[in-house]
């Protein structure tokens, strides 16, 4: 092999060795401080409530942020219209639970920020308005998504 390319393929491995290590210290931040906020979580909670208030149209478009769906595929998977759920998402976003996380060719990506994985927004709001966790309402007679725990 070519001296200067294994100089390359070194100084490749260098920088992705660094990123790993980069990830695992923020994923290590991440765990340190959802355990740190969770003794305080009924004052996060109300917080959240005075976000969402009794909006079960933000509620179900923030749950249907999944980081892979744009405005439209959120509006049609919810079976609304766009416009009403444009002004949602920059709402969640300027609160700081969403953020944009992909914009091209006229499509913008929403995806919850890490703060919904550290308080437990999702199945917070799950369980307060009755949906899935894709935004979607709970088929009758099902009340959690978690399965019946063995006696």
């Amino acid at each position: 092999m070519n001296p200067r390319r294994e100089q390359s393929l070194d100084r490749d491995q260098q920088i992705l060795d660094r990123l790993a290590k980069i990830e695992h210290k923020v994923d290590s931040i991440e765990q340190t401080n959802a355990f740190a906020l969770r003794p305080e979580a009924e004052r996060y909670f109300a917080e959240v409530k005075k976000i969402f208030g009794r909006s079960i149209r933000r509620a179900q478009v923030y749950l249907a942020a999944d980081g892979a769906r744009s405005v439209q595929e959120i509006a049609k998977h919810l079976g609304m219209q766009r416009q009403n759920v444009g002004p949602d998402l920059k709402h969640l976003g300027n609160e700081g639970l969403l953020e944009l996380v992909d914009s091209r060719s006229n499509r913008d990506i929403w995806a919850k920020k890490p703060v919904d994985r550290t308080l437990r927004i999702t199945p917070f709001l799950c369980k307060e308005f009755n949906f899935q966790k894709n935004g979607l309402r709970q088929k009758p007679g099902k009340r959690s998504s978690r399965p019946k725990k063995k006696r």
